[in-house]
């Protein structure tokens, strides 16, 4: 008999606790069938998977080569912690892992090898490695810890981490809820940031004004690709009326696809935007996206 496929966690269990009560989150998603989005219950054990995602060796290496080790940093985060140099190096091969191993993400991977007919092996398919260049990109940002107002939550969507552009691009910034309370960001830089020099900021927290989370949870469900989930306790008329209207309206752009600089960069999102387009047959514009992060504090490198 065939082995059964994985049930491949494109979002890590450990990663999703935080959004659940004692045994459901609240999904919101796109039926097939209806061709609307719909409500309901979901298990905290049943969100953020799919069968046969990618192959036995590939899920193997996530739990164990990845999101075994980056557990108990996630943990340090959560308490404000500060993460020593070589766990920012590891916290970053988890966000770009993150980014990668998405549904969409491989859907428009996918695409892209049908439209160029290149296609490559990584060594560490969707794990990501430890002498990965790209690392540099998010560990040598400044780092902010984003508290919610009290009022406000954030919400987990089937692609966790926003990317407003690409890594290699100073002006660009990531954003990570960690719990419905609190948000990681990797902030834009100036021009003259060099990713390549260590950056001893500290990691910096700040409490965010009421609204907000609001804003933050717009685009995290705008850039969803078919579901997102939230505390119960936070289900109500805005989540109903915001997320309904906008879910996966403009689903996360697969930047990785892409090595780019400031000069190629438009060109560079041309050709994403065309295999995005191509693969879920809408003529997506272009890419826009409001500043959500406040400024990193002045007087440090960078």
């Amino acid at each position: 008999m065939a082995k059964k496929k994985p049930l491949s966690h494109y979002v890590p269990k450990f990663s999703n606790k935080y959004w659940a009560d004692e045994s459901n989150f609240i999904s919101y998603f796109w039926c097939e069938f209806s061709r609307t989005v719909k409500k309901e219950p979901k298990g905290k054990k049943q969100w953020g998977r799919k069968r046969g995602l990618y192959t036995w060796a590939v899920e193997n290496a996530l739990d164990k080569e990845l999101e075994t080790k980056v557990a108990p940093i996630y943990e340090k985060l959560i308490n404000y912690n500060e993460l020593s140099r070589s766990e920012r190096f590891l916290w970053a091969q988890f966000i770009l892992s993150q980014l990668v191993r998405t549904p969409s993400y491989m859907e428009y991977e996918k695409k892209s090898v049908e439209l160029t007919g290149v296609k490559s092996e990584p060594n560490c398919d969707r794990v990501g490695c430890q002498e990965c260049l790209d690392l540099n990109f998010v560990a040598y940002r400044n780092w902010l810890l984003l508290k919610t107002h009290s009022d406000d939550y954030l919400v987990r969507s089937d692609n966790p981490v926003l990317q407003t552009g690409f890594i290699e691009l100073p002006d660009s910034y990531i954003l990570y809820p960690l719990t419905p309370n609190l948000c990681f960001v990797a902030t834009p830089m100036s021009d003259s940031w060099n990713p390549f020099d260590d950056n001893i900021n500290p990691t910096m927290g700040y409490e965010m004004p009421k609204g907000w989370a609001h804003m933050v949870n717009f685009y995290l469900a705008k850039s969803a690709y078919r579901s997102l989930v939230l505390s119960p306790e936070h289900a109500g008329v805005i989540s109903d009326t915001m997320f309904t209207e906008i879910l996966g309206a403009y689903t996360q752009p697969p930047f990785s696809l892409h090595v780019t600089d400031k000069q190629s960069a438009e060109s560079a999102f041309d050709s994403i935007r065309r295999i995005m387009s191509i693969t879920d047959g809408y003529d997506y514009p272009k890419w826009e996206i409001e500043r959500l992060t406040p400024d990193y504090p002045e007087k440090t490198i960078a």
